[in-house]
């Protein structure tokens, strides 16, 4: 008995030692849990979105027949009499689509977005010689539409408010516009003219923005579109009707945005 207890007291003792020595370690703290930081609000990143809206658009014509007196037929010469009668009215829905891409730095917001636009503005009208007192001796009938119509602009704003943006924009603008004139002579047909081009110009607006969910915001637009101006000769039996064509626009729309997740919200 007494053999088998010199045998063990070694083994007691090592553990009487480890557990003096474990006793002596320092404790590890509890660590609670940590979230992680909030994302940060940024209006930073790639967008794209809708729009639908009214385009109140405007022709001016100068129509002259070449080897005829001006007081015959000629709508500058006719214009003076009547006021405006040449400018043509070219009013319509419109909608398309936009996408772009903005930078946030502190309150300002720089950016670029390019847009195409389905357009439903047209008109037509009749021009009449003699100050417009008849159409028996000449007449010219004028038929406009704008088929569609895109911009590609930069964009600078300033947050207002964290989630309200105010920006003004400017930048090239683009489109068709379609016209059909046809000129009559003591009221017979004697010459037709047609444009079916696509013209290039520049356009300025200014807008507001309203962030309204994490990745959603809807604009409020304004847009002054000049496409400047076209020419077309049509010789007709030794008589050439000249035509010329300018083309501004007024747009207001309402537009939709998408931003795409790049780790922020808007507010």
């Amino acid at each position: 008995m007494k053999t088998k207890s010199m045998l063990l007291a070694p083994f007691a003792v090592a553990i009487l030692s480890y557990g003096a020595f474990a006793a002596d370690l320092p404790r590890q703290r509890d660590v609670g849990y940590t979230a992680p930081p909030a994302p940060v609000a940024t209006w930073t990143g790639y967008y794209i979105g809708g729009n639908i809206g009214y385009g109140w658009g405007r022709t001016e014509n100068d129509a002259t027949v070449v080897g005829l007196p001006p007081v015959l037929f000629g709508l500058s010469t006719a214009s003076l009499a009547r006021g405006d009668r040449d400018r043509q009215d070219i009013n319509g829905v419109i909608g398309g689509f936009q996408s772009g891409y903005n930078w946030q730095a502190g309150s300002w917001v720089m950016g670029l977005e390019s847009d195409l636009q389905a357009s439903g503005q047209k008109s037509d009208a009749l021009y009449c010689n003699l100050g417009g007192t008849t159409c028996a001796v000449a007449s010219l009938s004028a038929s406009h539409k704008l088929s569609w119509f895109g911009t590609a602009r930069s964009r600078i704003g300033f947050l207002f408010t964290p989630g309200t943006l105010i920006y003004g924009t400017g930048g090239v603008a683009y489109g068709q516009v379609k016209s059909d004139y046809n000129f009559t002579l003591g009221g017979v047909p004697f010459a037709s003219a047609n444009f079916k081009d696509v013209k290039a110009g520049w356009t300025a607006g200014a807008g507001v923005e309203f962030a309204f969910a994490s990745n959603w915001s809807a604009k409020l637009e304004y847009l002054y579109i000049d496409l400047g101006d076209s020419e077309v000769t049509v010789n007709v039996a030794g008589v050439g009707a000249r035509v010329q064509r300018s083309f501004t626009e007024h747009v207001g729309r309402l537009g939709l945005n998408y931003r795409f997740d790049r780790g922020g919200l808007f507010f």
